[in-house]
């Protein structure tokens, strides 16, 4: 029985893994012989969930790849589609209290902005079913205004439930947009907001169109129909590029901007140029009507500065991008001189050009210039 015992710790001691020896090279501080523990396998990502079928995930690539493409196509046509409705659709009737609705709607979309950020951060396993959710309610309530018959009805329509709805789908898809896209992000931004541009090319002419051949109801109709066929196609290509789970953590809130004065000349900026950036635009064709040019004129000087918004943002989310690291410490262009470049280009251009104008070429030219300038503004955002 003693040598069985033997033999048995024997084995148990053979089996056993020794630790390799490892020389240090002779131009360390300290030679000699250490002893290292054997190479463990390399980690791989898992899924807490334990209702996942995968063990394993592996992470998508970021800034590149199909995925990152198909999410950057769909956003560009919500975003052109949806997002910029109120600022390209035509007034439905002479009651002077309907522009009251696009404000009501478009306040939703800033003013409930911390809370959403919160919502989509706190609860980020359940991205797709927001998106979903909120695009399924500003149809209904796109399509339910082409049955109101007072202006109370239309402003709970058109106005608070379609934005809601572009507010409950919005954030969600911006906060992919950052696991998407890290080193590129500038030109994702550009490309998402220059879509308000493009439909803006012809948006206009088509809701005119609607208007006067079906009426003010069935152009709202047609309007939520057009919608959902143009973007519901688009929703199951918002993806998150990071896996969720029901075991994710939150980190907690950090509040440490709130103490940096930068935060603030950056937040008093964007006020600013916030309250003078859609004005040019709304009365440039009724200032081209007081000059004495017709109103397809006015309509296209619109199409100018939609078409010069779309160059701009592309062009700004692109040298936002850029590394030059023979001028700059960490090869970026400063957001700061962006931001300068852009304000003070377009306040230029309101004074050297629309101020002084008095032709159809004049028009021309701040349109052009000011729908560059001004347009990149907001693609600057993400540097912020």
């Amino acid at each position: 029985m003693a040598a069985v015992t033997d033999t048995v710790e024997f084995e148990q001691h053979r089996l056993q893994v020794r630790p390799q020896p490892l020389r240090l090279r002779s131009g360390s501080k300290r030679q000699g012989i250490i002893f290292a523990s054997p190479p463990s396998p390399e980690p791989s990502i898992q899924s807490s969930d334990p209702c996942s079928e995968k063990a394993e995930l592996e992470l998508r690539p970021v800034d590149r790849g199909l995925g990152a493409w198909k999410f950057l196509f769909a956003a560009f046509m919500i975003e052109g589609f949806m997002f910029d409705y109120y600022s390209t659709h035509a007034p439905l009737a002479g009651n002077t209290n309907l522009s009251t609705i696009g404000t009501f709607g478009t306040c939703f979309y800033f003013l409930g902005a911390p809370i959403a950020t919160y919502l989509i951060r706190r609860y980020r396993r359940w991205h797709r079913q927001t998106i979903w959710t909120g695009f399924f309610i500003s149809i209904v309530g796109l399509g339910a205004a082409g049955w109101a018959e007072d202006f109370v009805s239309l402003l709970a329509t058109q106005g608070f439930t379609f934005g809601v709805g572009i507010l409950v789908m919005a954030y969600p898809i911006f906060n992919m947009m950052n696991e998407w896209f890290v080193e590129r992000r500038g030109l994702a931004l550009g490309v998402i907001c220059a879509s308000t541009g493009i439909t803006g090319l012809f948006i206009p002419f088509v809701l005119n169109f609607l208007l006067h051949k079906y009426g003010p109801a069935n152009t709202l109709r047609l309007s939520a129909l057009a919608l959902l066929l143009l973007c519901g196609p688009c929703l199951p290509l918002l993806k998150p590029r990071l896996p969720t789970s029901h075991n994710d953590t939150v980190p907690a809130a950090d509040y440490s901007f709130l103490k940096m004065p930068l935060f603030y000349c950056f937040s008093l900026a964007q006020l600013l140029q916030g309250l003078g950036f859609y004005l040019p635009t709304i009365y440039l064709p009724s200032y081209a009507i007081s000059m004495g040019l017709s109103g397809t004129m006015g309509a296209l000087l619109l199409v100018i500065a939609s078409f010069a918004q779309v160059l701009g943002q592309m062009a700004f989310g692109c040298v936002s991008d850029m590394r030059v690291k023979r001028l700059w410490i960490d090869g970026r262009v400063p957001v700061h001189i962006l931001l300068f470049v852009s304000t003070f280009i377009s306040g230029i251009s309101i004074f050297a050009l629309w101020g002084p104008a008095r032709s159809q070429g004049m028009l021309i030219a701040f349109a052009t210039v000011y729908g560059m300038s001004a347009g990149g503004f907001a693609v600057l955002w993400a540097r912020m």
